[in-house]
């Protein structure tokens, strides 16, 4: 039987890592323990412990930074709101279109019965 492999594994900051660490020091306290509750393996913490006494502890090479949004300026809400009317413009003429669609399937079929009742005769 194969062992299976996550697509995307998860990736913790060095603050987290810390924490978890400075909460198996704590006397009484075991490291099995503070990763179940953590929800990591026992090992992953074991080499975070290690890590942080060799003093190599460090945020995942590979994480991302989260950019902080930007910010909004008066000209951006005046186009937000002319963005927001021409959408709400399309999506009225959207159902027009979806509606006109509508009536000319209902005339085919209703022309196409016609067709067949007259070639029937």
């Amino acid at each position: 039987m194969g062992l299976t492999r996550k697509n995307q594994y998860d990736s913790y900051t060095l603050a987290y890592k810390v924490h978890a660490v400075k909460m198996t020091r704590k006397k009484g306290v075991r490291a099995v323990d503070v990763a179940t509750s953590l929800g990591i393996h026992p090992v992953m913490l074991y080499r975070w412990r290690q890590e942080f006494k060799e003093g190599r502890l460090s945020e995942n090479k590979h994480m991302r930074k989260k950019a902080s949004p930007p910010e909004r300026r008066p000209e951006d809400a005046q186009a937000l709101k002319a963005a927001e009317r021409k959408i709400k413009e399309l999506e009225r003429r959207l159902s027009a279109k979806e509606e006109e669609v509508i009536i000319l399937k209902k005339a085919k079929r209703f022309f196409s019965d016609l067709r067949k009742r007259d070639t029937r005769s």
